[in-house]
């Protein structure tokens, strides 16, 4: 079978041959892309929403986990704090024991109880 047979035989193999020839080839994501901008307008849209909402949640996720770093932090510096004023609350109490006061007062000021003997009482007289 000779070409011009064939030809005669699939005359709409030829033309498509040709069509496929004039044609600019575009690549598939060329394809896509014109398809999404002229026939899939809501489909474009929810695509952008989707990345959009999946931006939202990455960021969102990243301000929680700082959160959560800040608020370790805090509690173990709220420990310490703790940890800090019950040692106080303890050295108080030990300072201001009554006996311990009463022998300093006798030791290092030389302070005794007030006796009739060196009793002194001092009147002020009013106009």
């Amino acid at each position: 079978m000779n070409s011009n047979q064939y030809n005669e035989t699939f005359p709409d193999k030829i033309d498509m041959d040709k069509d496929i020839q004039r044609r600019p080839s575009r690549s598939l994501f060329g394809l896509i892309i014109g398809d999404l901008f002229g026939h899939q307008k809501i489909s474009l849209l929810l695509l952008v929403m989707i990345i959009i909402s999946a931006g939202a949640v990455l960021i969102t996720t990243q301000q929680v986990r700082k959160q959560l770093f800040e608020r370790e932090q805090l509690l173990l510096e709220q420990d310490v704090l703790e940890s800090e004023w019950r040692n106080l609350v303890i050295e108080e109490n030990v300072l201001a024991d009554p006996k311990r006061v009463e022998e300093r007062a006798k030791n290092q000021l030389g302070m005794s109880y007030v006796t009739p003997q060196n009793e002194t009482v001092i009147v002020i007289k009013s106009k």
